[in-house]
């Protein structure tokens, strides 16, 4: 299968199974139904065989560090990249994930932006890779349990309730975020989406990452020396606009973690 013929059908189907297994989602895991149970599918096209473990973030992005974590924002709750794990079937893990991950990989690693820049094809595919990327943190947070920080102590009504429902409180809005995720995901035209993704290198000496579900991420991968930053729904009128935004927003993250 080509790429082109991969990223087709991962469209496909995103927009052939993703009402199905969305409404399975929300069955099985929205309002305290997390511990309900369940045949465990693959989140992408709802297959119940052959199922494997699809990291949220790919492993070459942290460089497969064990001991990398990031915090949960809702429960202060720290986590290994290398445990975050969601169940997807090996087609949709290995034939579709995987190979755009690997084309992703082998493309920024490619590219030095002292000499020459990314391809209208190239931008197009960061910006699909990126939005898979929020779809599987979405679906992380629906999947997993609240756990109080210890200091908070254990809070019993809220037990059964998934990081998503404790992040957002409407169900309403859950389910809106997570289907317009998708959505993105089974759109092939990104022209309009082209100014909202800003591209550039880092001095930074190792992996850095924040993100905010539906909004934007901010990935900083010291291995291939870029730095990526993308707005999931916002549209700009020109890169600078889009940059001088970015920056506020990853300097109040650094200086509340300064804090």
């Amino acid at each position: 299968m080509s790429f082109d013929e991969t990223l087709l059908q991962l469209r496909l189907i995103a927009r052939k199974k993703g009402k199905y297994v969305m409404n399975k989602l929300f069955d099985d895991y929205l309002t305290g139904h997390i511990d309900k149970k369940r045949i465990i599918s693959c989140l992408l096209c709802g297959s119940e065989s052959n199922i494997t473990k699809e990291h949220v973030l790919p492993k070459w992005v942290f460089e497969n560090d064990p001991t990398r974590t990031f915090t949960t924002d809702v429960n202060q709750l720290s986590q290994k990249y290398i445990g975050t794990t969601l169940p997807m079937c090996s087609t949709c893990n290995t034939d579709l994930l995987n190979t755009l991950e690997l084309y992703i990989q082998r493309t920024i690693s490619e590219v030095d932006l002292k000499t020459k820049y990314y391809s209208s094809e190239n931008w197009d595919n960061i910006i699909r890779w990126l939005e898979t990327i929020d779809f599987k943190f979405q679906l992380m947070d629906l999947t997993t349990k609240f756990r109080a920080h210890k200091e908070a102590g254990y809070v019993p009504f809220l037990a059964d309730l998934s990081i998503a429902e404790m992040r957002d409180f409407s169900i309403r809005t859950i389910q809106s975020k997570a289907r317009l995720s998708l959505k993105r995901i089974s759109t092939k035209d990104k022209t309009k989406r082209a100014n909202s993704l800003i591209v550039g290198t880092t001095k930074v000496k190792t992996f850095n990452y924040f993100h905010k579900s539906g909004q934007f991420i901010h990935l900083e991968i010291p291995k291939y020396n870029k730095v990526f930053f993308y707005f999931f729904e916002k549209v700009f009128e020109d890169d600078e606009q889009a940059k001088k935004e970015a920056m506020e927003i990853i300097k109040s993250v650094y200086d509340e973690g300064k804090e």
